[in-house]
């Protein structure tokens, strides 16, 4: 038994030994950023018995937390729990605004049944339940949504409008019958009649403020998103008073039984407790790491990464954060893709239906382009043009000028273009969704090229300078390196975190994991856990490539 022990164990040194020289062990993943929790925290408010609850429309998930210890578990899962805000209403039934799927909605307690209450509705955030159990909710986040409805709560009258103020968010109402909301795009506070639409100012001088609470002796709190200032607002004269500095990032707040207030940042996915009598901040949540990374890429020492509501700078040795640049302090639209060069970084956003290019190093927006269908990767060419993968109008689409004005279509007929890497300054290899595929097209003629159509609902891609393309596969959570001249293909890992569903109605890739490739060595983001992994394209990869062989 003892020389059989012996001999085993020498048969998996020989083995180890084999695999290190074949090249394969190399694709064992490292976790060079650690998993974290959330995908970003909104809406938070407690129940009658001083239970904490809060929303991550990203992750589509409510969340019960403790405030003591911070634990925390799931109370409503993806698809059903897309709560931005919500309120708990006397008779047992969870209201909540399903910003993503432009929804109010309903959760019944006792039944554990979820309804559709209103549709319809886009960018539908804000919501608030008076003294006589009337509901409202708001528009918010663009220019362009701009109403404040009363909802009926039996979904059997459409909202009613009450008037179209652009920048409504969080709102509360006052012992005095009025709601009272944050201008976010003017940094005032103002209060609204609900009954004949009349507004009345309250306060001014915030930067971005996007929530507003009272707490049980009638005074007012808000918070700056873009400071990340916790005020206390005078009433009588609209006097604001700095009360405690968080991150920047702020969503929300809400005020526990002992009216100690509790805010949530959407940036970094933290919960932050105020004392409001002494500034005293205590770090209920703290999830550390990133948020909901999306596109990833290289240049020089750093990684590059799409937060969705960041842009990041990374050490890519030790995956460190080195900074991070926000929504709402800064221009940048919520970056689902990014690629850089050296002197800038292109990112684009569906969500925000625009192309950004930024400073690479500052995260400066230098410019913003919008008028896409679903815009999805976009790469920057050594003339400054762009050019951008659009799914909905299935074609790669090129920014000729710097103004945007001039644009041609490079190809089209493509099935959900979603993710680009280029091969030289006229060549992108390009992922297709919808067709499973992965195609090379000629930028000056357009002409499109199939290399594989056996992939599975492919993302991001990244090329290597020895002819490999190497694909995410979300429908099979792989990572596949394929030689571009032959179509030959290998697996290099499965089971990775990647693939998070999006929501009924929402675009078909949901965000892009992105893949970046520096030497031999490919990092992937992991969109279900928001982690990045590495792994190493061995010696021997393209030369298994050119034999046909499959792992």
């Amino acid at each position: 038994m003892v020389k059989n022990k012996y001999w085993r164990w020498g048969l998996l040194l020989i083995s180890h030994f084999f695999l290190l020289q074949t090249g394969l062990a190399q694709a064992v993943p490292e976790i060079l950023v650690q998993p974290s929790p959330f995908k970003g925290l909104n809406g938070l408010r407690f129940d009658a018995k001083g239970q904490l609850y809060v929303g991550s429309v990203a992750e589509q998930t409510l969340y019960k937390v403790d405030v003591a210890t911070g634990k925390y578990e799931i109370f409503l899962k993806s698809p059903d729990g897309q709560a931005d805000d919500f309120i708990f209403t006397p008779n047992g039934q969870i209201f909540y605004t399903a910003l993503l799927s432009s929804e109010v909605r309903t959760f019944d307690l006792q039944t554990n049944k979820v309804a559709t209450t209103a549709a319809g509705i886009p960018a539908v955030d804000p919501i608030a339940q008076d003294k006589r159990d009337r509901i409202f909710i708001g528009q918010s986040l663009s220019l362009k949504n701009t109403g404040l409805y009363e909802v009926d709560p039996t979904g059997q009258n459409s909202p009613r409008l009450i008037l179209n103020q652009p920048g409504l968010n969080a709102f509360d109402f006052g012992s005095d019958g009025l709601l009272y909301s944050p201008v976010q795009f003017t940094g005032e506070i103002i209060k609204i009649n609900v009954d004949t639409g009349a507004i009345a100012p309250v306060a001014s001088g915030l930067k971005s403020p996007t929530a507003v609470k009272f707490n049980s002796k009638g005074e007012l709190f808000a918070l700056d998103a873009a400071t990340g200032q916790v005020v206390k607002v005078d009433l009588a004269t609209g006097q604001i008073t700095a009360i405690a500095r968080l991150q920047p990032g702020l969503d929300n707040l809400a005020f526990g039984p002992t009216d100690l207030l509790y805010a949530s940042n959407f940036v970094d996915s933290d919960i932050n407790e105020v004392n409001t009598q002494t500034g005293r901040v205590r770090k209920v949540v703290d999830s550390g790491g990133l948020t909901a990374p999306g596109g990833i890429s290289v240049y020089g020492n750093s990684l590059y990464v799409a937060d969705t509501n960041s842009y990041r700078i990374l050490d890519r040795k030790t995956g460190r954060i080195q900074q991070t640049i926000r929504n709402i302090v800064t221009p940048i639209q919520n970056p689902l893709t990014v690629s850089v060069n050296n002197r800038n970084a292109i990112i684009s956003s569906w969500f925000g239906n625009a192309v950004q290019r930024l400073n690479r190093e500052t995260g400066a927006v230098l410019n913003t382009y919008t008028g896409f269908g679903v815009p999805y990767d976009a790469i920057e060419l050594k003339n400054g043009s762009i050019v951008v993968a659009d799914c909905a109008l299935g074609q790669l689409t090129q920014i000729v000028d710097t103004a945007g004005t001039n644009r041609r279509t490079v190809a089209k007929g493509l099935s959900c273009p979603t993710g680009l890497a280029l091969v030289n300054n006229s060549t992108v290899l390009v992922t297709e969704y919808l067709s499973n595929s992965l195609s090379q097209v000629d930028l000056t003629t357009g002409q499109r090229t199939v290399i594989a159509k056996d992939l599975s609902s492919p993302e991001g891609v990244a090329y290597h300078a020895d002819g490999i393309a190497v694909v995410a596969e979300t429908g099979t959570q792989s990572v596949r390196a394929i030689d571009i001249n032959t179509g030959k293909s290998l697996t290099l890992k499965q089971n990775l975190p990647i693939g998070l569903a999006g929501f009924p109605g929402g675009p078909p890739p949901y965000g892009l994991t992105g893949v970046a490739v520096a030497g031999d060595t490919v990092y992937i983001t992991g969109d279900l856990d928001n982690s990045i992994r590495t792994l190493k394209l061995g010696p021997s990869i393209r030369h298994k490539l050119r034999r046909g062989l499959r792992q």
